[in-house]
């Protein structure tokens, strides 16, 4: 039996208030041919729930197709800095969106439940964040221990979106850089596919035909996001996006890619050709060990090195979403004082290679250079068997305590500011030995008394807990945050002005870089990408 349908079938299958989930991660792969489609029918009262990947619930939020939105994470980081999801971060503040926010592991945990048909799965690590009481996450006894542990209710999508390199006749799926789709498949009542190219037959399959309803070919079918190994995704495209969206004037940029274009192939007719994997632009090509050393040391020089400087030699390192800088200070690392380290990106990649700075940390190429591949559920896990000996967050706010906000600025239901979302800090962070924080700007909004929320909070299994920013180290002893260190020409008095609770040690002056760890970074980042990461 043959699965093959054409997009117009495949979507139309789709009822209107059906519960979707999307493959592919961040800007990789998403599902977009099927989106578009969804809105040039008018879909309405779509319910989503999301693992990593903004864009496609931020359009179906744009074309009005959305009732409720379940997420970890709404962000995405690309050449021209850090992005909220403008529709979904405009919708909850306004108060039109239904949400729910709660860390991706337990989202992750929710569809494991349904993938094995049971009730629920225990989510622990979750404890301290103040998810647990805006969602009022139940708890239930462990029987070993005794303790309370929060549960993930399981999560049935009514289907999964995914889209894959290639397909067969039969619906069998092969899909190069797989994150979760393989879990969201075995989760949802039904799954619909599109494939770059669809052959008679596919051998070892990645997703079996068995838990595959329909597939339609789609040349082009994840762009403007990515398709490993067929294409990148458009900066051009997303810019026009985002300023429709700042402007005021989405519905124009809908009339003309959605509702002016008769199916995905006319879409790709009004955009710049999706173009090749082998297309260099957006990485410099950097060498790596050996650049000049040029100008004085700036803030974003003095954040990578003290980030490089936190990883000690044979550390298990690893990052998430949004992590361009710390994935340049890994680099910095193994070129310099940690030849040995091992790391792990949030992309799938262990020990990639990684030579130059990127305007992103979640490059699927980082994929073909590397020494084994992981899923993104797989990297909760190894978090929790005590794998990981270092990880870096980032944070809008972090307060005197080590709490971290990455939630919202104001009332979390209808928030002043809503920010991005903890992906998987609230249960990564309490499971990580070591624990690195980044607030690139140091001021009294980034470093407040106390966070409008605490989005992931200390743990007793974290062995050292540091905050850099571009002025200050400061490192958590006992309960609190004591300065450690700070910039050259900055005094005491000034960084007591831009801090929001009291620093009562003076700290020392921080070491400069020094010549190797100079020529190293100026070796991987010659074009200066990093000082427009801050």
């Amino acid at each position: 039996m043959s699965a093959l349908v054409t997009l117009k079938q495949a979507a139309a299958s789709i009822p209107d208030g059906a519960l979707l989930t999307f493959g592919g991660f961040q800007l990789n792969r998403a599902p977009m041919a099927l989106v578009f489609e969804l809105l040039r029918q008018r879909r309405r009262g779509l319910r989503v729930v999301t693992l990593p990947n903004p864009l496609p619930l931020d359009l179906l939020v744009a074309g009005g197709a959305v009732a409720e939105a379940e997420f970890g994470f709404i962000g995405f980081q690309f050449e021209d800095g850090f992005v909220t999801a403008p529709h979904v971060k405009g919708g909850i503040e306004a108060g039109t969106l239904s949400f729910r926010e709660r860390d991706v592991y337990e989202i992750v945990q929710g569809l494991r439940a349904a993938a094995l048909g049971l009730p629920y799965l225990p989510a622990p690590g979750l404890e301290a964040s103040e998810y647990m009481t805006v969602n009022r996450t139940r708890t239930i006894e462990d029987p070993a221990t005794g303790e309370r542990v929060p549960v993930a209710p399981a999560i049935r999508p009514d289907v999964a979106l995914v889209h894959a390199q290639m397909a067969d006749r039969k619906g069998n799926l092969r899909i190069d850089d797989l994150y979760a789709e393989d879990l969201l498949a075995r989760a949802s009542g039904r799954v619909i596919a599109t494939a770059e190219k669809i052959v008679e037959r596919l051998e070892a399959p990645t997703i079996p035909r068995l838990l595959v309803d329909a597939v339609a070919e789609a040349p082009g079918g994840a762009f403007p996001t990515s398709c490993h190994r067929s294409y990148r995704y458009s900066a051009p495209h997303l810019r026009d996006y985002l300023a429709a969206a700042s402007r005021g004037r989405s519905g124009d940029y809908l009339r003309t890619f959605v509702e002016g274009t008769a199916d995905h192939a006319a879409f790709l007719g009004l955009v710049e050709n999706p173009g090749s994997w082998d297309d260099q632009r957006r990485v410099p090509n950097a060498s790596g060990a050996s650049g000049v050393i040029t100008g004085e040391e700036g803030a974003a020089d003095r954040l990578v090195v003290e980030m490089a400087r936190a990883i000690s030699d044979r550390d298990v390192v690893a990052t998430g979403v949004a992590s361009a800088l710390p994935m340049l200070a890994i680099a910095l690392a193994r070129f310099t004082h940690a030849p040995r380290l091992t790391y792990i990106n949030c992309v799938g990649a262990v020990d990639p290679e990684v030579r130059a700075a990127s305007p992103t940390s979640v490059d699927p190429r980082l994929l073909e250079r590397c020494e084994g591949t992981i899923t993104l559920p797989d990297m909760f896990d190894l978090a929790r068997r005590g794998r990981i000996d270092l990880m870096f967050f980032g944070a809008a706010q972090v307060d005197a305590e080590a709490r971290t906000n990455l939630t919202c600025i104001g009332d979390f239901a209808r928030p002043r500011v809503k920010l991005p979302g903890p992906a998987g800090a609230s249960s990564m962070r309490p499971f990580v030995p070591n624990v690195v924080i980044l607030v690139p700007r140091h001021s009294p909004r980034s470093l407040p008394g106390r966070v409008d929320f605490t989005t992931t909070a200390p743990s007793p299994r974290n062995l050292a807990t540091i905050v850099l920013t571009d002025l200050a180290r400061l490192d958590l002893v006992g309960g609190r945050l004591r300065l450690v260190s700070r910039r050259r020409g900055t005094t005491l008095q000034d960084l007591r002005a831009l801090t929001g609770f009291p620093l009562e040690e003076e700290g020392e002056m921080a070491r400069a870089a020094t010549d190797e760890e100079r020529r190293a970074l100026e070796g991987l980042d010659p074009a200066g990408l990093r000082h427009r990461m801050i």
